[in-house]
């Protein structure tokens, strides 16, 4: 094998695109998500029971990181007020919907001579986005800081009668 130039004559990327379909409720805000769909253009997967599992394993962390995990500061203290799981909201089995993940049938001769990619952070990139927009679709209000808690959506719902 011999290294080359390939990054600067190369596109050797990972692709992936991410779809949430949530549900909030008019009267109380509460955000639920539904189900999820990953679909991801890492080369040829070697172990798509592996892959399939990170990139599940991903969604479920920007599920949580769109939704409940914040790291609080006291400020004039200077420490962490939740500074363990029991103030730390991580999402648990309820909270994650059905996850679906779909991968191109593709080879890339180029960038290994396994003609494979990394799948990594595949899955968690473009995850909090997905469920940001899903949000602003359903109910009309743009968060543009996470996590997106029932405070930062109810203000712009509508009025129930």
């Amino acid at each position: 094998m011999e290294w080359g130039d390939l990054e600067k004559t190369y596109q050797q990327s990972t692709f992936g695109a991410h779809f949430a379909e949530v549900a909030v409720d008019v009267a109380t805000g509460e955000t639920r998500i539904r189900r999820m769909l990953a679909v991801c253009a890492a080369g040829r997967i070697l172990n798509p029971i592996t892959a399939r599992s990170q990139v599940i394993g991903a969604m479920t962390m920007g599920a949580g990181l769109a939704l409940s995990e914040e790291l609080a500061v006291d400020t004039r203290r200077g420490f962490f007020v939740n500074h363990d799981l029991a103030g730390y909201e991580v999402p648990v089995h309820a909270d994650i919907p059905h996850q679906e993940v779909i991968f191109m049938d593709e080879t890339d001769p180029i960038s290994s001579p396994m003609k494979a990619k990394g799948v990594g952070e595949l899955g968690l990139c473009g995850v909090s986005a997905a469920i940001a927009n899903a949000i602003y679709n359903a109910t009309g209000v743009r968060v543009r800081d996470y996590p997106i808690t029932l405070d930062k959506v109810i203000g712009g719902l509508p009025d129930v009668a």
